[in-house]
């Protein structure tokens, strides 16, 4: 599944009078928070109120930002929140701009904001974030063509750039704040020490009377610039953009060698070793390898697909990134595990059984994608017992995909018997994990899910034999074919078969 996108920076610039009709930079970024907070009280409740009170955040900044054009905290609050109804479906439902239009909007803002500040390792961050949400857009939109890939590529690349930028300045930030703190400490043992000397002092010098000594406490206040855990956020976003670059440029015949020298320039052992070092001991620890073993398997993909490697290097090498994770609890982990298994299953099909009429390399390679997506099943059946995550309705989702492709396997050209003889289990399997899958999504925010797991439940019924509510779905529901035929392309089904079914 689409990774989420978390990392945000939510850091609004505040100011602390919110006048009635504000004339200052200072009132208008005062009186802009103030409407989001009050857009952010009504987020859950009501979703068009909220909405509109984030639209009238939006409204404040930009007006003030045509009286203080060189305002960086306006700008950068204006772009904020622009991007973060983006990545709110339930919101971005209530507004009249479409989710792309809205993306490049923000884009555009963040970089005035940028412009205005291009040492600010929030808006660097953010910037990045926008582009890897806008280049999720472009490819989704042109799933099936190569200039879509192309450009959002370019989106990608830069977006790196960006995140590179924002961590170089967030180390500075992190560095100097650990001389300080080592500075404030060590001053601080100074003056105890001093203290203790004069209270000995007074102590060996008094009489019978007492003197009391009133010592001055010294405080140090130093304002924490940045955490370990801001940048385990940024190395982490920056492997999964190197991750989802790796993926997205490997279908580009032409480019995919020059992006995979990109990834690699970015990717050094230093990087990861930087993740490694900073995720260490916290509570990251498991997320950091998570990162790490998705960019291994996502490279490893790449070079396969240039044929840097052959396909055993390549399973073998996503095996090898995943072996050592216990993910038990970790459900993201477990479902980035099943889709880097399922990916590297599907990858290999493409590039060898497809195209090979050497029967001892069929044979090969089916039983290697039986592994590898037993294993993914393995996976996303742990994750299912996660019944309050966000995602469960897609998990469930997941495990009828992998029943379903295991079912496949079965079918020239790979015949593997394995699949053949427990054809009518895995296809029963199907069906009751899209059911649940259908149980799970329904009402709420989750209804593009909701109709593909009722479209593929009624698919699974149909290869049992039974079509009529795949029949009644194709009258009742204008995205059955286009889902019919996303599962073509993912060989969940053959295009003989759904043909046999209009006929």
């Amino acid at each position: 599944m689409a990774p989420k996108k978390s990392f945000m920076k939510d850091l609004k610039k505040k100011s602390k009078n919110t006048p009635q009709q504000p004339t200052t930079a200072d009132e208008y970024l005062a009186a802009g928070v103030d409407f989001e907070e009050a857009g952010g009280k009504w987020r859950s409740g009501d979703a068009a109120k909220s909405a509109r009170f984030f639209v009238r955040a939006i409204e404040c900044y930009d007006e003030a930002l045509k009286k203080f054009p060189t305002s960086f905290d306006l700008a950068y609050n204006k772009a904020r929140v622009q991007y973060e109804l983006t990545q709110n479906p339930k919101l971005l439902k209530q507004l009249q701009w479409p989710g792309m239009q809205l993306l490049q909007t923000a884009l555009d803002s963040s970089r005035y904001a940028l412009n205005l500040n291009s040492n600010d390792a929030d808006v660097l961050f953010n910037t990045a974030q926008v582009l890897t949400s806008l280049a999720d857009g472009v490819s989704w939109k042109n799933s099936n063509d190569a200039e879509g890939d192309r450009a959002s590529c370019g989106l990608l690349e830069e977006a790196l750039g960006l995140f590179q930028r924002c961590l170089l300045q967030q180390e500075r930030e992190y560095e100097q704040f650990q001389a300080q703190l080592a500075s404030a400490s060590g001053q601080m043992e100074a003056s105890i020490s001093e203290n203790v000397q004069i209270q000995e002092s007074n102590s060996n010098n008094s009489t019978s009377q007492s003197t009391d000594t009133n010592e001055e406490e010294q405080w140090v206040s130093v304002m924490e610039p940045i955490t370990k855990d801001g940048l385990v956020d940024t190395l982490l976003a920056l492997v999964e953009t190197l991750s989802v670059l790796c993926s997205r440029s490997s279908r580009l015949e032409r480019d995919a060698g020059k992006y995979l020298h990109t990834v690699e320039q970015f990717a050094t052992p230093e990087l990861l070793q930087k993740l490694s070092m900073y995720a260490s001991g916290t509570e990251r620890e498991l997320d950091a390898a998570v990162g790490q073993a998705g960019l291994v398997s996502s490279i490893s993909e790449t070079k396969y697909r240039v044929r840097v490697i052959e396909f055993r290097a390549y399973s073998a090498a996503v095996e090898e990134a995943w072996a050592r994770l216990d993910l038990e609890k970790h459900v993201e982990g477990l479902c980035n595990r099943a889709e880097s298994y399922t990916t590297a299953s599907n990858t290999i099909f493409e590039g060898e059984a497809a195209n090979s009429a050497d029967p001892s390399i069929i044979s090969e390679i089916a039983k290697l994608q039986w592994m590898l997506f037993s294993l993914a099943a393995q996976d996303v059946t742990a994750a299912s017992k996660f019944r309050d995550d966000d995602n469960i309705g897609k998990i469930f989702l997941m495990r009828g995909d992998l029943e379903l492709s295991r079912a496949s396997l079965g079918r020239p050209p790979l015949d593997l018997e394995l699949a053949q003889k427990n054809r009518g289990v895995l296809l029963g399997n199907a069906e009751k994990y899209y059911r649940g899958a259908k149980v799970l999504t329904s009402g709420g925010e989750t209804q593009e899910e909701n109709e593909e797991a009722t479209i593929k439940e009624a698919l699974a019924k149909g290869l049992l034999g039974d079509w009529k509510e795949l029949e009644m779905a194709r009258k009742t529901n204008v995205r059955t074919d286009e889902i019919l035929w996303q599962a073509v392309g993912e060989r969940l089904v053959d295009e003989e078969t759904l043909g046999a079914m209009n006929t």
